[in-house]
């Protein structure tokens, strides 16, 4: 009888300890849900790229190659660029800028940027880093700005919110 007491009490030792971790897991997990997740595009000079949240765009072209972006509730944002230059005949193929930071905008207002990252000169670079301000995110997207110049952006997010 002892023995049959003694399987019981670790038993529901062990069920209670599974619901305590299930229950403080859950919602670090719901903190991965997506805000954005986009793909990143270069822009173009006025009036063909809009300003956003005050923010004009570059007064050159920029295109790039495959780019992302993603922003979680939990404050994670993942950005990945590839190829954002100049083209010619503005440029030759090369990016002028050494470094950049990724901007939240939330409802066409400025909400946080990332610390600078270096860009390549063929246009490559990235960071995975925190910030902070990015759960009720309503209407978000990213824009990449040139560290030395924040008055302007050079590639933004073209997707929409997402919610996995």
């Amino acid at each position: 009888m002892h023995r049959m007491r003694t399987n019981f009490r670790t038993a529901a030792t062990a069920a209670a300890a599974v619901t305590l971790l299930a229950l403080s897991a859950a919602p670090a997990l719901a903190d991965g849900h997506s805000v954005l997740r986009a793909d990143l595009v270069g822009s173009m000079p006025a009036p063909a790229s809009p300003v956003v949240a005050g923010i004009a765009p570059g007064g050159a072209p920029w295109v790039n190659g495959p780019s992302s972006v993603r922003v979680r509730e939990d404050g994670r944002i993942d950005v990945s660029i590839m190829g954002l230059v100049i083209p010619p005949p503005r440029g030759a193929n090369t990016n002028p800028i050494a470094s950049v930071v990724a901007t939240l905008v939330c409802d066409n207002m400025v909400r946080v940027s990332t610390g600078p990252f270096a860009l390549s000169a063929a246009g490559n670079g990235s960071t995975s880093t925190m910030i902070q301000g990015t759960r009720h995110c309503d209407d978000p997207a990213v824009l990449i700005q040139p560290t030395a110049n924040r008055a302007v952006y050079i590639a933004s997010s073209s997707g929409e919110a997402d919610d996995d």
